[in-house]
């Protein structure tokens, strides 16, 4: 059209101009511009169990569910109906007919609990777990969490033609011309109800997808969402490549959308996974740590009395209690001080003072980073060996070249990582081994439920977890909401996270219960119809994405096999272990006189040089290896006293005739430095479970008159504890039981007013709870609830029911394109 303008402003006559400038802005009216799709009728979804009354709209058991009928009137089990389109006329037994809702109409949901698990504390938000088709159940997210989720995490359907997905209960293949713009018009109304749910500040989407439709997608996410920035994410899932026309592809996508007017700053720490590739975005290395004791002839109390002073060291626990103040010039510690191994001061091999290398305030900074710990204690000097990370360590760590990784409470000392460069932003490309998604996904899946999955292609759980990391990383108490749940495994990785840094995330899935396509011809040759027990019991959230998010949150099957396997945590640790010795017996050191000699020896030893042999050197003590040699006995207290603070040694080759003289050095060795310590990587069996609470729903819907009648409030209780945050068990109400005047449960959040007489009554009991979010009130009055409200205390949300609820789902029918 731009094209067509600039040539109308050629035509010269102005009166014929203007006119094709208003016919030109006529055809262009209501058109829109950039992804342009056929937007397809409104969906539909059937109502199992309900009863058809009059007025709603229905189908035939067995027919496609958007050949639709009207109900007319109900007489003798059967239903008067009228065909939507061809007003036909025709009478249906009532078993017949399946309740049918189009997008767009109002609804009026419930959750009915169907199972649950409760695996951890019990004053933490539960996870929940809804059976429904998504659009619905966002419209039912939209009213309890509306601008509070701050993390959305999807995987949709990526549309390849191979019947992954249905629109209007009709499976879409490749043989369908419509099937991009199907899929397109199926997405839009999605984004436009989860855009409603994510925090208006911080709130991120993530959604991942394959070459098919990212680019649309993207398009899409932009128009349907324009406050929200995208940024696409390269993620490998399969190194070895699916083949895909002419090419094996490799990956998938990741689009992150986050709101434009805050974006975070992501950096590589916030990633679990050990990165393939990239060695120059961070250098690991274990913390050369160093002798607190100065060496040097100008080390001594006398030029530096500032660094001469005690520490007060619990010789049981293996740790620095306290550190004390210089005694003053000239002063000395007290004879009775010396040789108390609760005291350590700095004393050399010959029995003389020395001093530390930094003041008693620097000292106790570092102690309380973890940045000090102790070697083992001499009884020749009776003093302690102090180490510490270096005289740079606490600049380092505040510029952040250096990161404190973990605490090793056993040899009170830290796990760092020292970094090349500042942090690092995250790339856009993820080349993870663990984010393999046959590894991870498929065989993990079958690994849990204890069979071949019935979910094709489920993602990485490590993947997933970065994804879903990297948002939420410093928000230990994020809620994340996936509504294309599929195998459950966005719940698995917050489980994981929240294990792994002690998070309370609160995770929401949304997934339908639809079977295969195989699945459903075999079940129809029996006769059996969607809604039956039988049927929905192969559907995939009741098959495949509760059984995977039980077994994992408890840690066993149902029949109590444990399951196999550990989780990757991402987590190093420092454990001690023993220092290796080997004792050259069958060779004399003074015998090894010359350099040849030694290199001969050298050459037998792993790890080491031949380089490193000197002239006039009986031993080998070097702080870039690993290994130390002693060539001459005689030579033995040199070589201690070069050992001193290498605690990077942990391998001694000693040349000694006699094994008493061995055994001697290697006792000392030992003493000097105390044990050595390795870097392992911490792995979480799956079989010890999570200390989570998850409940199972399934979306129904409520008859409006029932619920204004307030005949439903057992059916609206869960909606009442899921808007309170899910804290706490969730209550119940007995059937039968007679309707309390007002419920207020301990471990929830929430009170409901249900006798407006009662209020007085009820009034200090909310008073008196400081741990209330919201007061749900139930009158018809607007002045009473007005009234009510002014006295309760500030804090909780004042809610009316039945009003807010009716109201919400009369107003909020989406999108009805």
């Amino acid at each position: 059209m731009a094209a067509i303008h600039q040539l109308i402003s050629q035509v010269s006559d102005a009166a014929l101009r203007e006119r094709l400038r208003q016919e030109a802005d006529t055809l262009t009216q209501g058109r829109s511009f950039g992804l342009v799709f056929e937007r397809h009728l409104p969906e539909v979804t059937p109502i199992y169990g309900t009863r058809p009354r009059r007025g709603d709209a229905v189908a035939v058991r067995g027919e496609p569910l958007d050949d639709l009928w009207r109900v007319q009137r109900l007489l003798h089990g059967q239903a008067q109906c009228v065909h939507l389109t061809r007003g036909q006329a025709q009478a249906w037994p009532l078993d017949q007919l399946l309740v049918v809702r189009r997008f767009g109409e109002p609804i009026f949901p419930s959750l009915v609990p169907i199972d649950r698990v409760a695996n951890g504390p019990a004053d933490a938000p539960w996870h929940t777990l809804i059976e429904a088709d998504n659009y619905h159940a966002l419209q039912l997210l939209e009213y309890l969490y509306a601008g509070k989720v701050d993390c959305i995490y999807i995987d949709p359907p990526y549309n390849t033609g191979a019947r992954d997905w249905k629109y209007n209960n009709n499976y879409v293949d490749q043989n369908d011309a419509w099937r991009h713009s199907k899929w397109l018009a199926f997405m839009e109304r999605r984004l436009r109800l989860a855009g409603k749910l994510l925090k208006p500040d911080t709130g991120v989407l993530i959604c991942t997808i394959d070459e098919h439709e990212v680019h649309h997608l993207r398009m899409l996410i932009e128009q349907v969402l324009p406050s929200l920035t995208v940024q696409a994410v390269t993620v490998v899932i399969n190194q070895k490549g699916v083949e895909q026309g002419r090419l094996s592809r490799t990956e998938e996508c990741a689009l992150f959308c986050f709101q434009a007017s805050s974006v975070p700053a992501l950096h590589t720490d916030d990633l679990l996974s050990p990165q393939l590739e990239d060695p120059t975005s961070r250098l690991t290395a274990k913390p050369r740590w160093e002798r607190l004791q100065r060496g040097g002839n100008n080390a001594t109390p006398g030029l530096r009395p500032g660094l001469f002073y005690p520490i007060h060291i619990d010789p049981v626990a293996r740790r620095i209690v306290r550190v004390g103040r210089p005694p003053g010039r000239g002063q000395l510690p007290a004879a009775h001080e010396l040789g108390d191994s609760s005291i350590a001061w700095p004393i050399r091999r010959d029995l003389t003072y020395a001093t530390w290398q930094v003041g008693p305030d620097t000292l106790e900074r570092l102690v309380a980073k973890g940045c000090v710990r102790l070697g083992g204690y001499d009884e020749h000097r009776r003093t302690w060996t102090i180490l510490y990370i270096g005289s740079k360590l606490e600049s380092q760590i505040d510029a952040g070249t250096v990161v404190i990784t973990g605490q090793n409470e056993q040899l009170g000392s830290v796990e760092i990582e020292y970094v090349k460069a500042q942090p690092r932003s995250i790339k856009t490309v993820w080349h993870r081994g663990n984010h393999d998604s046959g590894v991870y996904g498929s065989l993990m899946l079958k690994s849990i439920l204890g069979t071949p999955g019935k979910f094709s292609f489920p993602k990485s759980l490590y993947s997933t977890l970065d994804a879903v990391a990297c948002i939420t990383r410093d928000m230990p108490d994020a809620l994340v909401v996936d509504f294309f749940a599929g195998s459950g495994t966005t719940l698995n990785a917050v489980n994981l996270l929240n294990a792994i840094d002690g998070g309370r995330r609160q995770c929401i899935l949304v997934t339908n219960n639809e079977v295969s396509a195989d699945e459903a011809n075999t079940l129809s040759t029996r006769s059996l119809l969607p809604g039956q027990d039988e049927w929905e019991r192969h559907g995939i959230c009741r098959s495949v994405t509760w059984p995977r998010s039980k077994f994992t949150v408890v840690g066993h099957r149902d029949d109590g096999t444990p399951l196999p396997g550990e989780y990757i945590t991402g987590q190093t640790r420092e454990v001690p272990r023993a220092r290796r010795f080997r004792h050259m017996a069958f060779l004399d050191g003074a015998a090894l006189d010359t350099v040849p000699k030694r290199k001969q020896l050298i050459a037998l030893i792993d790890g080491l040089p031949q380089t490193l042999v000197v002239d006039d050197q009986p031993f080998i003590v070097s702080e870039d290896h690993s290994v130390s040699v002693l060539f001459d006995e005689a030579a033995a207290e040199a070589w201690l006293e070069a050992l001193d603070g290498q605690v990077h040694i942990t391998d001694f080759v000693i040349v000694a005739p006699r094994k008493r003289r061995f055994d001697e050095f290697k006792a000392a060795v030992n003493e000097l430095l105390g044990p050595a310590v390795d870097t392992e990587e911490v792995r979480r069996p799956m079989k010890e479970g999570f200390a989570a609470n998850l409940e199972y729903f399934r979306l129904d819907f409520l008859d409006p008159e029932q619920v204004a009648l307030k005949r439903q409030f057992r059916e609206v209780l869960p909606l009442l504890w899921m808007r309170a945050g899910c804290i706490g068990p969730r209550p119940s109400l007995l059937k039968n039981a007679a309707l309390p005047a007002w419920l207020l449960p301990e471990v929830n959040r929430f009170a409901v007013l249900t006798d407006e007489a009662q209020f007085r009554g009820f009034l200090p009991l909310v008073t008196a709870r400081l741990d209330l979010t919201h007061v749900f009130l139930v009158t018809d009055s607007e002045d009473a609830f007005q009234e009510m409200a002014g006295e309760l205390p500030k804090g909780p949300l004042p809610v009316q029911l039945y009003r807010d609820y009716l109201e919400n789902f009369m107003i909020n029918r989406g999108d009805r394109t």
